[in-house]
């Protein structure tokens, strides 16, 4: 069997060398031929497209976070190929979702061993950008441009910068379209879900990742006191149990904002937004589980 092996070495900007001379060893075991590819952030589409195009794998095994698991999987689309998780991030949030092992070399067992493939959905933001975990504009976006340019990794670096993100988040007023009709909510953050957890473990929605749906997620107040709780304690924004009860499942949504406002896709910071066009991309992947 012929493996594609994607590899962010700076995911969770961890030292990964310990983890991947643990995930030779874990190849070593089983007759397989693995081809690594390290992204580096320039080109990396081109890279792997060039990569399958060149070996042929008979699957594909992402290792990193959210991000680099999105950029595989969208690569794969066309080619039909199943793919893997190795969590190597920070918040590993959709390998948290799916329950994949939270240790790499588990996680690569499992991944070269499987024959159990899961259809997943994808989500797509103005006929462009496609999301495999989830997506959100306002505060926690901000804390993704705050973390994305910060030297420290890990979730005490997404707790530093919490605290000031809350304070400079504005309070959002959007109209939502969706095939059910329109409704207009306020809040200091809208989450798109195609998962049904954040890394940090929190419940978002009894949604899936394969049910052809996805849960837009109205955060309608955050509270300081909760939030100095989170950081200092077990460093978790989103404790309030009920921050995500206003809840809308749809296959497709426009929504609009009064202002431009922080929008982020996987962990990784997409800018300033005022309008977005979701549609949901089902069962496009397969993930090997």
């Amino acid at each position: 069997m012929k493996v594609l092996f994607v590899v962010n070495p700076a995911a969770g900007r961890k030292d990964h060398e310990a983890i991947i001379q643990d995930l030779r060893d874990v190849i070593a075991r089983h007759p397989v031929s693995v081809e690594f590819l390290y992204t580096d952030g320039k080109h990396d589409d081109t890279k792997i497209i060039r990569a399958i195009d060149k070996i042929k794998p008979d699957r594909v095994i992402a290792g990193g976070g959210d991000g680099t698991i999105g950029k595989v999987a969208k690569n794969l689309i066309d080619y039909k190929l199943p793919f893997g998780i190795v969590p190597l991030g920070s918040a590993n949030g959709l390998a948290t979702a799916l329950e994949v092992p939270a240790n790499p070399a588990d996680a690569l067992e499992l991944a070269l061993t499987t024959e159990r493939v899961r259809r997943m959905d994808m989500l797509k933001f103005n006929d462009e950008h496609l999301c495999i975990h989830l997506a959100d504009i306002g505060v926690n976006a901000l804390i993704v441009k705050k973390y994305q340019s910060d030297t420290e990794r890990g979730m005490i670096a997404y707790a530093k910068n919490l605290l000031g993100s809350i304070q400079e988040s504005p309070l959002l007023r959007m109209i939502v379209r969706t095939p059910d009709g329109i409704t207009t909510k306020e809040g200091y953050m809208m989450a798109f879900a195609n998962a049904h957890k954040y890394g940090t473990g929190v419940h978002i929605s009894e949604g899936s990742v394969s049910d052809g749906k996805f849960e837009i997620c109205n955060v309608a107040k955050i509270s300081l006191d909760e939030a100095i709780k989170a950081g200092l304690t077990i460093l978790n924004v989103f404790i309030d149990r009920n921050m995500f009860s206003d809840v809308i499942s749809c296959p497709e949504a426009e929504v609009e904002v009064d202002q431009d406002i922080h929008f982020q896709i996987d962990g990784e910071y997409m800018g300033m937004i005022n309008h977005l066009k979701i549609q949901i991309v089902p069962g496009c992947v397969r993930l090997l589980k």
